[in-house]
């Protein structure tokens, strides 16, 4: 199981509730949902390329606050500038997926 910070996570907790389910009633209809749903939403997250834009735009929000803290008077016009950068290079690299 894949544990975050805080312990397991939604889709885990969820899992091992249904799997409690099972072993206390014998039905594993609940457990067979569950996993069904997690298989689909993993097919999804492959095929999408949704991990990785997400990561793009995780990358791009980081490497903004950078600039932003790193360059605490920087002109309107320079931000402005150095954004629209970055959005391109996500953009273009979204593109290249």
């Amino acid at each position: 199981m894949d544990l975050d910070a805080a312990g397991m996570g939604n889709s885990d907790l969820l899992q091992t509730i249904a799997a409690l389910n099972w072993a206390q009633t014998g039905d594993p209809a609940m457990f067979e949902k569950v996993a069904t749903f997690r298989v689909g939403y993993e097919l999804y997250q492959r095929f999408s390329g949704q991990r990785e834009v997400d990561a793009l735009r995780a990358q791009t929000i980081a490497a903004i606050a950078k600039y932003v803290n790193d360059n605490p008077r920087a002109k309107r016009e320079d931000l402005q500038k150095e954004i629209s950068k970055h959005i391109f290079a996500f953009a273009h690299k979204v593109d290249s997926l």
